[in-house]
C-alpha cells in the first residue's frame, strides 16, 4: 500500500535535499565569504537550511506513513 503514495526514488530525493543543503552551508557560504559576497553568502545560508529541513521533514512523513499504513 505504501508503494502506491510515492515510488522508490523518495529517499534518493531526501539524500539529494540535505547533501545539497550541506553542500550550500560548507562550499558556497566559503566561496560567498572569500568574495566578500555578503548577501549571496546569507541567501546560500537560508537555502541550505531550507534544504535540510525539507529532507528532514520529509523523511520523518515518509517514516510516519510507513509506520501507519
Amino acid at each position: 500500500m505504501i508503494g502506491e503514495i510515492y515510488s522508490g526514488y523518495l529517499y534518493v530525493a531526501i539524500a539529494i535535499w540535505i547533501l545539497t543543503g550541506l553542500f550550500n552551508l560548507v562550499v558556497d557560504t566559503r566561496k560567498y565569504d572569500q568574495s566578500k559576497m555578503d548577501k549571496e553568502k546569507k541567501v546560500s545560508r537560508v537555502l541550505g537550511w531550507i534544504n535540510i529541513v525539507l529532507g528532514i521533514v520529509i523523511f520523518l512523513g515518509a517514516m510516519t506513513l510507513k509506520i501507519i499504513l
